[in-house]
Order: C-alpha cells, then structure tokens, then sequence
C-alpha cells in the first residue's frame, strides 16, 4: 500500500472501534463500520475493512454493503484528518511535478516537520490571553467562558489564524478566508510546542481546527504540566481540561494512552452526552480496557465541564464522586445511557 495511505490508515487507528491489522501483504485492516455501527446485538462483530486494491486503499462493509475510495472513507470519519490528506497528497504531487531531488516518504514528513523549542516557538508571534487588555473582545470571551484568570497565560489569540498557521507551515490553511481565533497550545515536557488546535469565535464553518507540527505525537493538551503520578484527568476538550485539577485533553477521550504514564492513576472523563452512541462506544472500551471513568449523575443536565461551571455546579466534585470501573462501571453505563 502507498505510503500516504498507510500513514492515514494508522491515524484513524483510535477512531475506529475494534481496529484490528489482519494483513500487512496484501493489507487488511478490520473494524465496527461507523457507516452503519455494524451489529447492535453483538458489540463483537466488525464487518468494515480496509483493503489494498492497486497498492491504494478502499473501504467496504460486509454488512451495509458500503464502499468508498479512502479519501471519502476519511472524510466521512474524521474531516480534520481528511483536511490534512488532502494537504499532504498535494504535497506529493508538487513534489513529483517539479522533478525535485526524489525524496523517500519518511525523509519528506522529516523535512516537513519543523522542531520549535521554546525560545524559536511560533507563539512567540502572537499574543497570550493574559497579555490582552481587559476590555479586549477576546479577553471579555475568555472571561465569560469563567475560565479562572491565573491560566489565561495558557491560552494564545491569533487575529489571523490561517495566516499565522501559514507562517509557520507553508500552503497548510486558506488564508484568503481568514478569522481570529483561540489557540490551544500542545507544549510537551521540555517546553517544545508540537502542535495547537484553534477554536473559532463564530458557529459557521469549522469550530476547531488542530494542527499537529510533529505528527508522531498524539494530540493532547496539558502534557507539560500533568503529574502522572497523582491522580489525573483525561478529558475531551482543553479548555474543560483547564477547570480540573491535573488534567489533560485529548480531543476525543478515545482510549488513547500511548503518551501518558501511570494509567492506574488515570480518570476518563467524556461530554454527558448518553444519546450519543459513539461516546458511549468509548466509554465501554475505557471500561473493558480496566481503566477509571466517571459516569455523570442522571441529574446533571449540561453537556461538558465548562457548561457546568457556567451552571454554578462543582463538576471536580462531581467526577470525584462519581468513578467507577470493571463491573461497577459497564452497570452503571448501562443505566446512564438510558437517561
């Protein structure tokens, strides 16, 4: 299989539930169909695949009878992904074009990647939360949002998003249709910066857009703070991350520990949203998998952390008191995806 296509299979390993290599020759790789969420009667049947056909990649179902070309596989699945293929394949065309020194696939995502430590970082280029002025629209959305003001060092402002993403890569964002946006750095241990996602102001277009500078990292938020040895948090979005004690983001929750440490310690916290099949899908793996997680009251109304807040509630309390696992928990899941 291609290069690029292999690489995008890998990424979407966390996304697709019962991900499972079957072949490395051809290529095969099995999961649960998130076309049509495969059986309901049997959580243990995964009829999609991923198949090597001209040493590029196609999806099918085995159950819905569903095939797409993996480009429109990736979209349906996960757009910010999707975006980011589209980039890179015009990457490998335009190097192909112009006939440069021939580069192995790795040698070009090596090249590609560019490594800010602290004192050359990007964010040097734009403004921390903490340094606006008090009457600043971004200053008075951040304090609306009750985000306590000692942590607005942790959050950047971009007036021109794409623009300063282009700064830093090249042709990666649109900048002919730009806007201000907040960015959540994703800073390591030694201080390096591997990549940021940025949160639109308005409800039109895309709400979040995350780049990653080092894609060989996973995509969470607080790694440079977070005390593995205590207990800590594993939550969906970084800014309901910035209202627990020791916590981290990792966009999704999935179930994703390859960078973390110490995950006895670990709490998965998801949105409170029991209607929703996939994040129940997750919590069940969370469980399965032996890990922590805390199942919300049925009385809680709000959605995610920081709507709680807004709601005058004490969501750290609340997650305290309300963790489970093993038995325990797969019993209690089952109650709450019913409210």
């Amino acid at each position: 299989m291609n290069y690029l296509d292999l690489k995008y299979v890998n990424l979407l390993s966390t996304r697709l539930d019962r991900f499972a290599v079957k072949s490395t020759s051809p290529y095969k790789v099995n999961f649960r169909c998130p076309v049509c969420g495969d059986s309901q009667v049997s959580k243990t049947k995964a009829r999609g695949w991923i198949l090597e056909k001209n040493n590029d990649a196609m999806f099918h179902c085995f159950n819905c009878s569903a095939s797409l070309g993996f480009r429109n596989f990736l979209k349906f699945v996960d757009t910010n992904l999707y975006n980011d293929y589209i980039v890179d394949k015009k990457l490998e065309l335009g190097i192909q074009e112009k006939k440069e020194e021939v580069l192995s696939p790795l040698d070009t995502i090596t090249h590609k990647v560019p490594n800010f430590r602290k004192n050359k970082s990007p964010l040097l280029q734009i403004k921390k939360v903490s340094q606006l002025n008090i009457t600043h629209p971004v200053k008075k959305y951040v304090e609306k949002r009750a985000i306590p003001s000692s942590l607005h060092y942790k959050l950047y402002y971009a007036s021109k998003f794409n623009a300063w993403v282009n700064s830093i890569l090249p042709g990666k964002l649109n900048d002919q249709k730009d806007e201000p946006r907040l960015v959540l750095p994703f800073i390591d241990k030694s201080g390096n910066l591997f990549g940021f996602t940025g949160r639109s102001f308005t409800k039109d277009g895309l709400r979040y857009i995350t780049i990653m500078l080092d894609e060989s990292k996973p995509k969470i938020f607080g790694l440079d703070k977070v005390d593995f040895n205590k207990r800590y948090y594993i939550v969906e979005g970084p800014i309901d991350s910035l209202f627990l004690n020791n916590a981290v983001a990792t966009g999704d929750a999935s179930g994703n520990t390859s960078a973390l440490s110490n995950t006895q310690n670990a709490v998965f916290v998801f949105d409170n949203e029991p209607r929703n099949k996939d994040v129940v899908r997750q919590m069940e793996k969370v469980l399965d998998a032996g890990y922590k997680l805390c199942i919300w009251p049925d009385k809680i109304v709000d959605k995610d952390i920081n709507d709680m807040i807004l709601s005058g509630l004490a969501p750290q309390q609340i997650i305290d008191e309300n963790i489970y696992s093993g038995l325990n928990g797969k019993l209690q899941l089952s109650y709450w995806r019913k409210c």
